[in-house]
């Protein structure tokens, strides 16, 4: 029965997800957005499995519950009422975590993982465009000069002989950031950390996004120098965060699946 409440906040949240799905193949990282629930998903059931093996059952603390349901809900009405998809979304997240506190599944560390199901809003890269997008580009040639490419950049736009590659704003390593918060985050979940600390954590390592989009765009120059630009702005819209996210999962279970060995004293 506990899924019921799950179902009519779904059905509540229809407009909002409608909205999202068809949101996703429209730019770049789209997809990305499918990692929150399966992560979420993942972590709900291995603790739904760990509490069945556990005599101390922990009850829900509704306190807040309630206003955040309500609150998450008049959101979604306001912002569908004016016409602005991007209000109402943040509706989702605020009764996600409303209705955990209430049903007590998933937890709320768990369920916090629901804000990364929320796109980056447009907004935000036009902040950042085009002096961080063309930082990463004349960085990545001149990695590539360095090693005897024939690369040159000038600002956003890599030029290597005929072939051309120009980075957009969403090449600027801010979702880059995005995903590894998220990944980050589950981690903290997967260990059980305390709020601070997972907090803590995942604000730390947003820092190595700097290192991994200059990796990124690196290879992406690479593979401009061989002739292949439709390859490179592939790897770059959907080949970084994919690769980054599969990585980031595999390496976090490996972790705790190594601590979980009895003979991982």
């Amino acid at each position: 029965m506990r899924i019921l409440p799950w179902v009519a906040l779904g059905c509540a949240f229809g407009p909002v997800l409608i909205q999202l799905a068809n949101a996703i193949p429209e730019v770049p990282f789209g997809w990305s957005v499918l990692l929150a629930p399966v992560l979420m998903f993942a972590a709900a059931l291995r603790r739904e499995r760990k509490a069945q093996h556990c005599e101390r059952k922990t009850q829900p603390r509704r306190g807040w519950a309630p206003v955040l349901l309500i609150a998450g809900l008049l959101i979604e009405l306001v912002g569908l009422a004016g016409g602005s998809p991007g209000i109402a979304r943040l509706g989702l997240p605020i009764s996600v975590v409303g209705l955990s506190l209430w049903t007590g599944v998933p937890r709320l560390m768990t369920a916090l993982l629901v804000l990364w199901a929320v796109p980056i809003p447009g907004t935000l890269y036009g902040l950042t465009t085009p002096n961080l997008e063309s930082a990463y580009a004349r960085l990545g040639a001149a990695i590539m000069g360095a090693l005897g490419a024939d690369i040159g950049a000038s600002g956003p736009l890599i030029r290597s002989g005929a072939e051309r590659l120009e980075l957009d704003p969403y090449h600027s390593g801010i979702h880059l950031i995005f995903v590894i918060t998220e990944l980050s985050w589950y981690a903290a979940v997967r260990r059980e950390l305390s709020p601070m600390g997972a907090l803590v954590r995942t604000t730390g390592s947003a820092l190595l996004a700097i290192p991994l989009q200059l990796f990124a765009v690196s290879v992406a120059v690479l593979l401009l120098v061989a002739g292949a630009p439709e390859v490179a702005n592939f790897w770059l819209d959907h080949g970084v965060w994919l690769l980054t996210a599969i990585l980031g999962v595999v390496w976090i279970e490996t972790r705790c699946v190594s601590a979980n060995r009895p003979d991982a004293a």
